[in-house]
C-alpha cells in the first residue's frame, strides 16, 4: 500500500472515531435526530476505513498459483462494501430516523451544545479532506477532483475523498437544522436535517459503488494513458504498427497489458526474442503501473 493512501486513511480513522464519540455523547445529552444520525455516520466511516486497510494490504500480496495475477482487486471489494456500508449503515438509517422524527418530532434539548461540536467537528474533517487531496495531488495532476475520482484506481483514496466530502456537506446540513430548530422551535427541522444526510450518503454510496463495479469489471485506464502506451511502442526502432493494445486495471496503479505489434523484419528467431525482451523492458521502466505485459508479434492480415 503506498505510503499517502495509508497516511490519508489513518489520519480519516483517527478524525472520525473522536468525531463518532464526541456526537454520541452530545446526541444522547440533546436527543437530536440529526446529530443521532452525524454520529451513526461517523462510526460507519470508522468502520469503512478499517475495511479499507485490511483490503490494501490484501492487495499487496504476491501472485500465487491460484491468484496468478495477484490479489490487487482486494482494494476494489474493499471499497465496494464500504459502498454497502454507506448506503445500509449510514444512509438508510438516517432516512427512517428523519421519517420518524418529521412524523413525531420531539425539540432537541441544550443545542448550544450541538452546534458546538458540529463546528469542531467541521474542522476535524477539513483537516481530514485536506489530507486525502494532499494524498491524491501526485497522481491527480491537472485534473479536477471529481474527475480524478472518476478515473483513479486508487480506490482507497476516492474513497477517502468521498467519504470526507460527504462528512462535511452533512455536517453544514445537520448545523443548519439544528440551529433552525433552535431559533424557530420547531422541532421537524431537526428530522429534516436527518433525512437530507441520509439521501446525500446515498448519493454518495451510489457514486462509489459505481466506480468500483466498473474497476471490479475489467475497466480499462483512462484514454490518455492507453494512448501513451501506444505512442511509446511506436517510437521503438524495431516496430511498425501496434495492432492491438488491450490494457485491464488489476489494481491501484496496477495495469495488465497485452500487445500485438508488427515488427520489422528480423534476421532470426532469437533476434526477435531479443527485440521483445528489450522492449518488454523499456515499457516497465516506462510505466511502472504495469505488472503483467505480453507482448505478441504479429503482421496485418494480407502483409
Amino acid at each position: 500500500m503506498s505510503a499517502a493512501s495509508s497516511r490519508a486513511l489513518a489520519l480519516s480513522l483517527g478524525a472520525n472515531l473522536g468525531i463518532a464519540l464526541a456526537k454520541f455523547i452530545v446526541a444522547a445529552f440533546t436527543r437530536s435526530a440529526a446529530l443521532l444520525t452525524e454520529a451513526v455516520h461517523s462510526t460507519a466511516d470508522c468502520g469503512n476505513q478499517v475495511l479499507l486497510f485490511l483490503g490494501m494490504k490484501q492487495a499487496q500480496k504476491a501472485p500465487t498459483p491460484k491468484h496468478p495475477l495477484g490479489r490487487g482487486q482486494a482494494a476494489f471489494v474493499a471499497s465496494f462494501l464500504v459502498a454497502l456500508l454507506l448506503f445500509s449503515v449510514g444512509g438508510v438509517y438516517s432516512v427512517v430516523e428523519g421519517i420518524h422524527k418529521i412524523r413525531h418530532p420531539e425539540l432537541p434539548h441544550h443545542l448550544e451544545w450541538a452546534v458546538g461540536l458540529l463546528v469542531f467537528s467541521f474542522v476535524l474533517e477539513a483537516i481530514s479532506l485536506a489530507g486525502a487531496i494532499r494524498a491524491a495531488k501526485a497522481e491527480r495532476g491537472r485534473r479536477s477532483l471529481f474527475r480524478y475520482m472518476r478515473e483513479s484506481s486508487a480506490t482507497e483514496l476516492v474513497v477517502v475523498l468521498a467519504e470526507d466530502a460527504a462528512a462535511l456537506l452533512g455536517l453544514v446540513i445537520a448545523l443548519a437544522a439544528v440551529i433552525l430548530a433552535w431559533v424557530t422551535g420547531n422541532a421537524v427541522w431537526d428530522g429534516v436535517g436527518s433525512l437530507l444526510i441520509g439521501l446525500l450518503l446515498i448519493a454518495v454510496a451510489l457514486f462509489v459503488g459505481t466506480e468500483v463495479t466498473s474497476l471490479l469489471l475489467n475497466e480499462a485506464p483512462p484514454m490518455g494513458l492507453r494512448a501513451q502506451i501506444r505512442a511509446f511502442v511506436l517510437e521503438d526502432p524495431d516496430v511498425e504498427h501496434v495492432l492491438n493494445l488491450i490494457a485491464v486495471v488489476i489494481g491501484s496503479h496496477r495495469l495488465m497489458v497485452s500487445l500485438k505489434v508488427q515488427f520489422k523484419n528480423q534476421p532470426s528467431g532469437d533476434a526477435l526474442v531479443a527485440t521483445i525482451n528489450g522492449l518488454e523492458q523499456r515499457l516497465r521502466i516506462a510505466f511502472p503501473q504495469i505488472q503483467h505485459l505480453f507482448v505478441e508479434p504479429d503482421r496485418k492480415t494480407g502483409a
